[in-house]
């Protein structure tokens, strides 16, 4: 099992990195359409997690997260883990538990078997996946705009997904010597290795959330312009799923995100994050900015504006 010094969890994995894959292809190749544990592109390695409740990053409605470092043998020549003892963030999806016959006020986190644990972190990496995905989609939009028209109204921003993938931990020793017909499953926990967003809470900004197609922060807020830019990009993968498909839950620096949602129509596909309604509604509730008039998007007239325009 994990040897425990100090509140310090130390864990030999396999690491499989989330590749990024040009939307085109993940469409036209069946084998691309989602993350998938590939042997050939995988990774041994040391993983250390801080898993006391002081040094906890955050609680989220699904993960916790904490610092950890990370070790890979050999390691990547650039990127995600190509150091040792690379400072990251580990995330796991955790449940509440309450004293019995107690449904509300503190809890102690618990963890799920690992063949829950496991189905869950899929799904958070194949959202990074698709996401990284959507949002190169974007930029090839963009540029091709860039290419062709007047120059956009502000700067385009460039910003990009963490480097993250999973990392399953296995039992050590004797333990890990099944007996002949046994079932016992040899890892022993999961993990979602994301790389560390510097700046701290002060720094972390949510610019969208995933029940609104339009910026979080207020107009004077830091971020704001950012946040429009955002809406924009929602514009734009709306209109190239044909409909179907944008991000949502845009959050973090002004140059690193992580943690997207996407949101789908006719079905949630990718987590218990995403709502279906928020794409069926898109049009309703979007505003168009200077961005969407630039790359020459249809203008949506939202419900809001659709009211100021009756009242006056």
């Amino acid at each position: 099992m994990a040897c425990v010094v100090f509140e310090k969890q130390n864990e030999t994995i396999h690491f499989y990195p989330i590749p990024k894959c040009p939307l085109t292809e993940i469409l036209q190749n069946e084998d691309y359409r989602s993350f998938t544990l590939d042997a050939a592109e995988s990774w041994v390695g040391q993983l250390t997690v801080d898993i006391s409740q002081d040094n906890m990053i955050g609680m989220g409605g699904f993960k916790t997260a904490h610092p950890g470092w990370l070790t890979l043998t050999p390691p990547p020549i650039s990127g995600f883990g190509s150091v040792s003892r690379h400072e990251i963030v580990v995330k796991r999806p955790f449940h509440q538990v309450y004293p019995h016959g107690v449904s509300q006020g503190p809890f102690k986190i618990g963890r799920f078997p690992v063949a829950d644990e496991l189905p869950k972190l899929f799904k958070e990496a194949n959202v990074l996946y698709w996401a990284s995905s959507l949002l190169q989609l974007t930029y090839d939009f963009i540029d091709r705009r860039l290419a062709s028209s007047c120059p956009p109204p502000s700067p385009i921003p460039r910003v990009r997904f963490v480097e993250a993938g999973l990392a399953l931990a296995f039992v050590q020793g004797p333990a890990a010597a099944s007996k002949p017909g046994s079932k016992t499953c040899p890892i022993h926990a999961c993990y979602l290795l994301e790389e560390l967003i510097d700046g701290g809470d002060d720094a972390f900004l949510k610019f969208i959330h995933n029940t609104d197609a339009n910026p979080l922060l207020d107009e004077l807020d830091y971020g704001y312009d950012l946040a429009v830019f955002f809406s924009f990009t929602q514009h734009v993968q709306y209109v190239k799923t044909g409909g179907l498909a944008f991000i949502s839950d845009y959050q973090g620096i002004t140059g690193l995100l992580t943690d997207p949602q996407i949101l789908t129509d006719p079905y949630d596909i990718f987590g218990d994050g995403n709502i279906e309604v928020a794409v069926t509604m898109f049009e309703e509730q979007h505003i168009c900015n200077d961005y969407c008039e630039w790359a020459g998007l249809e203008k949506y007239i939202s419900l809001d504006e659709a009211v100021e325009t009756h009242d006056s």
